[in-house]
């Protein structure tokens, strides 16, 4: 991508973390508040953020429910929002046409290149509880505040208010999004031309592009051609997907049944893409730039197997499986088509080695290494006992 240095410029507008209901976008909307920034959580339904707080402060693990009368619980019912998306790396869509949008002039504005204000900046965060124009104030685990307004992409009556006094985006593609055309471009657009945003940081995924048909790639594309300031991150599999999708076969049957063969993964935790983001929402260098976020080991799923066995005290078992037998067993959980088809591209994917390459990114973002399996083990625990 060119390069954009932004100049040093404070930025002292509010931040909008669309999609703040998933893992990663609750993640980076924490991230944000732990270094003081003021926070806009966009969301379709404001109360997921309150279930999602108490949960995290209560220990509860992800996606945790009561334990059904017997029969195998529901995989869909359990899913995270995988890298922030809920779709495969580089995976296409089911009727994704072209961008449907005419050629227009750019709508990047050079002269209000942005830089951004330190990290922790003093006085950016609202005290908890406090209200805020546009929605109510949400205390986080990180002990500041985050104001929750109803967002959604399919729902255009709500973007202006979402994007009150914001000066910066955080974007993903809602897995309930299958047409980018009438969705995210409009409101980047909306974003760019009338709330004056002045940097987008977009959640892509790895892949896309061998998958010109994938609406991260229609996203990307979009963003380039019309010079919008913006940053790309493209995260690997979540740690996330072991203790939320898989949690009760590992818990329950103590077994992990995946169409992955002996295909590597470098996993990284969503809290890590969480700082990741939050750095390069917070400091100049980063406008024009795509990083590759993945943790700096390689496991394959015998691995990941073997060290759940040891860390829980209890033998966890890697059991490969068809991609048909997958898809069929999981349309017998009750799993969506889209469901069972983003999780069958995530092992794709895995088997063409989209996301086995391990790397720094984080480290080098953050200041700090990439959680790790074990130490991600370690601190959920109570996701498999």
């Amino acid at each position: 991508m060119d390069d954009q240095s932004p100049r040093r410029t404070e930025l002292t507008g509010t931040i909008l973390v669309t999609g703040a209901s998933g893992t990663v976008g609750h993640a980076v909307a924490e991230a944000l508040a732990a270094v003081g920034e003021t926070v806009v959580a966009g969301m379709r339904d404001p109360r997921a953020w309150l279930a999602e707080s108490a949960r995290r402060a209560s220990g509860t693990a992800a996606g945790q429910q009561p334990d059904r009368a017997g029969g195998r619980p529901d995989r869909a019912g359990s899913q995270p929002d995988r890298s922030g998306s809920g779709r495969a790396p580089g995976a296409g869509r089911t009727g994704a046409g072209p961008l449907g949008k005419p050629s227009r002039a750019p709508n990047q504005k050079p002269s209000r290149s942005p830089a951004h204000k330190p990290a922790g900046r003093p006085g950016g965060s609202t005290a908890a509880g406090a209200a805020q124009p546009g929605g109510a104030a949400v205390a986080t685990a990180a002990d500041s505040s985050v104001t929750v307004r109803a967002f959604d992409f399919a729902d255009r009556s709500t973007w202006a208010r979402a994007l009150a006094g914001v000066d910066r985006v955080f974007l993903l593609v809602p897995p309930t999004i299958s047409d980018v055309g009438r969705t995210l471009l409009p409101f980047i657009d909306q974003a760019m031309e009338e709330a004056d945003v002045e940097q987008i940081v977009f959640l892509s995924a790895p892949g896309v592009r061998f998958s010109h048909t994938s609406p991260h790639h229609a996203v990307e594309k979009y963003l380039k051609r019309t010079r919008a300031p913006h940053t790309v991150l493209r995260p690997t599999v979540l740690l996330q997907t072991l203790s939320t999708l898989y949690r009760d076969d590992i818990r329950r049957r103590s077994e992990i049944v995946l169409p992955a063969a002996g295909a590597k993964v470098a996993f990284v935790d969503a809290d890590d893409v969480g700082r990741a983001a939050a750095r390069v929402l917070t400091e100049p260098g980063h406008l024009g730039k795509a990083y590759s976020l993945a943790g700096e080991q390689a496991l394959s799923y015998p691995q990941v197997a073997e060290i759940l066995t040891a860390e829980l005290g209890r033998p966890i078992r890697y059991t490969p499986t068809s991609e048909a037998d997958f898809t069929d067993l999981a349309v017998k959980q009750g799993a969506s088509a889209a469901d069972v088809a983003a999780q069958a591209g995530w092992y794709r994917a895995a088997r063409r080695r989209l996301v086995a390459v391990p790397n720094r990114s984080i480290r080098r973002l953050t200041g700090r290494p990439a959680t790790g399996l074990r130490e991600f083990v370690e601190k959920n625990r109570h996701s498999w006992q």
